[in-house]
Order: structure tokens, then sequence, then C-alpha cells
């Protein structure tokens, strides 16, 4: 941020003034993690280099130092942070990340706001939403686990809703197909997990192990254990588990990967996840609890998992397993040494030590970790760099976007006080639920929504007959959010307006479309300057 300060005083008198002003600055190309890896010190150098295209002076190599196979989880308290999106499941995740109290009281008792008429929570409290059953399940599992305490009101009409799930009393007609399978198995997990599950809900839920994708299956274990039923279903669904565990190294990877369930919030990190947190303190699976740890660590990208609930489990999951398998003492002295670069951290380091960071190399250089005095710590290395986007990223959607005038002072420029109309066309490869389309705003600029004393007219200026309503919208001071609950095969059509307040040339970081619970899935599209005059 910069502040600002106008101090105007009377020429030959006493009179004087002072305003002072905080602007928030954005970076047009935020740096941001492209490369991280987790290694054990004084094993091979790995050659590292900036990234194509990337900014000089702008990166750099951040070497966090640790004495446990547990992955340091400051790159996904980092992201959880910085993630700009805000439904519920998000907040949840990010309160569970940052172990954030105070948040989740807040977030507790907004909880009946959240509440359909069914017990079930809707993603964002807009009444005319339909609740969600995989939302209710995964905010009774993840507390569960987290320990975190819902107020007794809502947790039973929530218990209540899931119960009648999985009996079948309550049924959605999803526009995506949902397998109701499944989602009967997702409401015994977390009914199991909260003590409100029988064994003759079991059979209520049945499912055989291999129909079942990882993620739900471990829920099909969960329930099977926390209430004592058939142990042959148990055995049986544990071979069936462990037959689907892959080590590609050290890293986990699971036959069944593609297969889960994106309506559900599955993902394959989440599902690899769920499998080590199944697997910690658990009989019969000791041997097996270190080489999930490591191998779940060694999933992430750019410094974390793949999706918001994957990071909330695997913060759970992490924390669960630094009890379980304290860290080794590491004495004596590490260092880092980075083509010519290189930095020393002395053991015991302080629990709240910061990375050791090199400059980003721009020519192929050797990383290597050595350690004297002592066993090595592992090191995550993680490459940060700045990269423009020069040309549009389609995976899974094709974005266009046009800017024209609603009302314009002088044709064929832009001056303050104009109302811009933003169109953004996106062309879907395939449905997915919760989606959300990120467009970023010129700075000073005030998006109109027909509210707070703003022009209805203006506002009703930017939805045209084929724009499709979002769910739920972000007004930010740097962007507009959409967030789609479903987005089917094919176009969707998104318009918003804007007043321009501020004057300047600003650089414009990209428009982006991602669906949420499956972030490959997504794309962006870099913008053009824009330029306001004052007139």
């Amino acid at each position: 941020s910069l502040s600002w300060t106008v101090e105007a005083h009377e020429v030959g008198g006493k009179a004087s003034d002072k305003l002072s002003v905080s602007q928030d600055v954005i970076p047009a190309v935020p740096t941001e993690i492209w490369a991280a890896q987790l290694m054990r010190g004084g094993g091979s150098a790995i050659p590292l280099l900036a990234p194509e295209g990337a900014l000089q002076g702008q990166g750099f190599v951040d070497v966090k130092l640790s004495d446990t196979l547990a992955p340091p989880l400051g790159s996904v308290r980092d992201y959880l942070s910085a993630y700009p999106y805000n439904c519920f499941e998000q907040r949840l995740s990010r309160i569970i990340a940052l172990n954030d109290v105070a948040g989740w009281d807040k977030l507790a008792r907004e909880i009946p706001a959240y509440l359909d008429n069914d017990g079930l929570l809707r993603y964002f409290p807009e009444a005319r939403l339909q609740g969600s059953d995989s939302l209710t399940a995964y905010v009774l599992s993840i507390t569960a686990e987290a320990g975190l305490t819902i107020p007794d009101t809502s947790k039973a009409k929530m218990i209540a809703a899931l119960q009648n799930v999985v009996s079948g009393k309550l049924k959605h007609d999803y526009a995506w197909n949902a397998d109701g399978r499944l989602l009967k198995v997702a409401a015994l997990g977390a009914l199991a997990r909260n003590g409100a599950a029988t064994p003759a809900m079991l059979q209520a839920a049945y499912v055989a192990p291999q129909d079942a994708p990882t993620s739900i299956l471990v829920d099909w274990l969960i329930a099977i254990d926390r209430t004592h039923a058939n142990p042959a279903w148990k055995a049986a669904a544990e071979h069936v588990l462990r037959g689907r565990l892959v080590y590609s190294g050290s890293r986990i990877d699971l036959t069944d990967g593609a297969t889960e369930p994106w309506y559900l919030m599955s993902s394959p990190d989440e599902a690899a996840i769920k499998a080590l947190s199944y697997a910690l303190g658990r009989p019969g699976w000791q041997d097996d609890a270190a080489k999930l740890m490591l191998g779940v660590a060694l999933r992430q990208k750019r410094g974390h998992w793949d999706t918001t609930p994957a990071n909330a489990w695997g913060i759970v999951a992490t924390q669960r397993f630094a009890k379980l398998y304290p860290a080794s003492a590491i004495t004596g002295t590490t260092l880092v040494t980075l083509g010519n670069a290189s930095a020393s951290r002395a053991w015991p380091q302080a629990a709240d030590a910061k990375s050791l960071r090199l400059p980003l190399p721009f020519s192929k250089s050797p990383l290597l970790v050595s350690q004297s005095g002592g066993d090595a710590p592992w090191a995550l290395v993680s490459v940060n760099a700045a990269v423009p986007l020069k040309a549009p990223l389609f995976m899974g959607y094709r974005i266009t976007r046009e800017i024209s005038a609603i009302q314009r002072k002088v044709s064929g420029s832009w001056s303050r006080g104009d109302v811009m109309k933003v169109r953004i066309v996106i062309e879907a490869s395939a449905g997915r639920t919760w989606v959300v389309i990120n467009d970023p705003i010129p700075p000073g600029a005030t998006i109109i929504n027909g509210l707070g004393g703003q022009s209805a007219q203006l506002a009703a200026a930017a939805t045209s007959g084929d724009a499709s309503d979002p769910s739920s919208v972000d007004r930010g001071k740097d962007g507009w959010r959409g967030y789609y609950e479903w987005v089917p095969t094919g176009k969707l059509v998104a318009e918003y307006a804007l007043r321009l307040n501020g004057t300047g040339r600003f650089q414009m970081p990209p428009t982006r479309v991602e669906a949420m619970y499956s972030p490959d899935i997504r794309g962006q599209l870099p913008n053009t300057p824009i330029e306001v005059v004052m007139r």
C-alpha cells in the first residue's frame, strides 16, 4: 500500500488542514509459485531455472527447512490466505488453514442465514439458492476432524437433513446428474464423524467398494469403523483402498484418480489426503503412514494442493501426522547453495523461522542442501516468479471480452466519469459446478449495481437478453467476480457496468475463469492497458 498525506497552510495566517489517504497497490503481474519440490538435505542437487518469460528482478527461490516428514504448510496457508473467492466452503477452508478462531466464531454465527428450509447449507446466503447436500456433508466432516464446534441448533438441522438424504426422504434433481449413491455415502461419512450414524443407515446407503471413488470409499470406511458395522465390509473396502495406492517414486497416485466426483467437491489430491487421514493411527496401517505423508506432500503443485477442500483436509491430516510422528532432533548447520549464492541456518531453528531466500537464477543453476553436524532436514524448495500472460490460456474455458460505452464524453477515448459496459463470453467444453469469472477493473472505478443510490438504469444497461445471472457477485475495488452454481457445456454471457473515476494509464491483470473444484479446468485472457483522461 501507499500512504498519501496532503497538507494546506494559510499564507500569513494560522489556518491549516491535512488529509491522509491509504492506497492499495495490486501488481499487474503478480509473483506466484511456479514450481515446488520437497527434498531431503544431503541428497542430489536439483537444477533450477526461471520460468520462460519471467520478469527480471521480481523472482526468488525460497527454501523452507523442516525437521519432520510432515510438509511445511506456509505455502498452503499463503495460497488460502490470498485465495480471492468467498463462498461458505472457501471461508471455512481458509479458517481451518489459518487457525482463525475469530473467523470461525463469526462464520458459525452466520450459519442460520446459509441454511435452506430442509436444513442444508447453501454456498451463498441468497435465499433463492438451493441447499447442497455435498457442502453440508463437507462442513460436518471437516469441522469434526478439525475440532470446530457448530452451534447446537444449526448442527441439529444439518444432521437431520443428511439423515433424510441417507434415508432417501430428501432428494435434489441436479442438472449435472449427480450419482445419488455417492451423495448418500458422503452424507453417511459426515454423520459418522459426528456420532449420528447407525449400522442400519449403512445398509440403506450401501455401495460396492469397487464402485466408490477413493474419497467416497474413505467415507464408507469411516462410517463402518465408527458404527462397528459388518467387519467383512471393512476388510473388502480396505483391500480395494490398498490396491489403488500407487507410488511414482515417492509421490502417491491413485489408480482411479480421474474418477473423483467433482460435484462432491472431490479431487485427486483430496482423495489421496483422505486416504492418509484414514491410515493415521490405525492398526495395520502403521507402515503406510510415513509413505503416504511423503507421497501426499509431493502431490503439491506450486506449494499447495489442488482445491480449497483438499488444502483444508491436508492441513488437518498433516497436523495429525506431526503429533503422531514427532520430528527427530536435527543439529548442526544447514547450508543451502544456488549457483554462486548461499544461505545457512543453525539448528535448532525457531518455530517461526522464515524461509531462506535466494535470487532466482535466469540460467540453469544447481541447488544443493548440505548438512554439517547431525541428520539433514527436509527442504521445501519453491520457485517464485512474475510471468506476464502474453497469449490466451484455454484449458476448458475459452474467453472473449468486449468493452463498450454506456455514457461517454468523447468518442474513441475514455474520460473520468464515463460509464463502461464489460461483456464477457465464456465457452465451456464441459459442465461444472461452481465456476467463477474474475475480471479486473481499472483502479478507482466503481461497479454499478443499481443499489445504494446508484443508477438502476445504468446497471440495467449492462444486462442483455442472453446474459446469465450469477448465483452470487463480489464487487470489489480490484475486480468483478461472478460465481455460478452450474455452468453447462456451451456459451455463458456475463455483463456488468462500471464508472471510471480514476485517471491515468492502468495495467490490467488477466481475466480469469476457473472451475473452483476442478482448478485444472480454467481460462485466462490477457488485457490491454486502459487510459482514462481528465476532461
